[in-house]
């Protein structure tokens, strides 16, 4: 569902918008429009007062009309402003990593600045980008794991839980933040219930977020057999290796997961990150942990 602007995250597209619709608003008399159902409009939307009462005024005095009219409204000044800015370069942004059991999916929404990247919203944005592409996309392969890569294009046209499209949602919120943003590839991984999944990003995802984000992640499918009498070095452990792994796979960028021909990026033949003096296979062996596959995406970066 689209989500209109909150007077804490779009106060300067809110006056943006508050210009644009005075030109053509008639103040109307105090009796006009109920201070309660303007009071619920203002709170529900963020809007100003004035913008409010005219869609109040336009819908008479119909509180959910009114707030499909102030949508409809956002949604044209956006498509606007997201065709003024379209091509302006978007090399900053965040891919994120959504995993929900046995499924996880990678997506990328690029944006000019940094500034914006790190923004609230953007994140917003982002986790719907995600959670969009999860719930919408499935794989009938029997394998043990299924990577499906899907074009920008493509990823554009899902529809959201409301029916509109990502890259109406994302158009509309060009509109509120003032600064072109891109969708980039994605890529929808599911497995059989036996394998497992692990995922990290960096710079580090803060806690409580709902999906990990950053300039890079990492996503691991792997199984796990029940081993006695593990011996690991110090910085790692049964617990934490898959996500150890992980950071491995970013810092090392590895792009098999074992190749004889090409130890270099093999990632059963290099160092461990974390203890140079053991191999990812030999940490893997002793942990019982088997690798099926990974996938390691960095911000600007095409998913192959």
């Amino acid at each position: 569902m689209f989500v209109l602007p909150t007077a804490s995250n779009c106060s300067g597209f809110l006056a943006a918008t508050s210009m644009k619709f005075h030109a053509s608003f008639v103040p109307l008399a105090a009796s006009a429009v109920a201070k309660s159902d303007l009071a619920t409009l203002r709170k529900k939307t963020g809007y100003s007062l004035s913008i409010c009462k005219k869609a109040l005024s336009e819908n008479d005095n119909n509180i959910a009309e009114a707030e499909v009219w102030l949508r409809g409204q956002a949604k044209a000044l956006g498509l606007a402003k997201a065709q003024k800015l379209q091509g302006r370069n978007t090399s900053q942004g965040l891919i994120g990593l959504s995993i929900q059991e046995n499924k996880a999916a990678i997506v990328e929404l690029n944006c000019e600045t940094d500034f914006v990247a790190r923004n609230q919203q953007f994140k917003g944005i982002l986790e719907r980008l995600a959670s969009t592409c999860l719930s919408t996309s499935s794989s009938d392969s029997t394998e043990a794991v299924s990577k499906t890569n899907i074009t920008s294009d493509d990823v554009c046209k899902l529809k959201t839980e409301d029916g509109s499209s990502l890259a109406d949602l994302v158009a509309l919120n060009i509109g509120q933040i003032g600064e072109n943003m891109v969708i980039g590839n994605a890529t929808f991984v599911q497995t059989a219930k036996d394998v497992s999944l692990a995922g990290l990003s960096h710079p580090a995802t803060e806690e409580g977020e709902p999906i990990l984000s950053g300039r890079y992640v990492a996503l691991m499918a792997y199984t796990k057999a029940n081993k006695e009498d593990i011996e690991l070095p110090e910085a790692t452990s049964i617990e934490k290796l898959p996500t150890h792994l992980c950071q491995h796979i970013i810092g090392m960028n590895p792009t098999f997961v074992k190749n004889k021909k090409d130890k270099e990026n093999s990632l059963m033949h290099q160092a461990f990150l974390l203890d140079e003096s053991i191999t990812v296979d030999k940490l893997c062996k002793d942990a019982g942990l088997t690798v099926l596959s990974f996938t390691r995406r960095e911000i600007g970066r095409s998913n192959e």
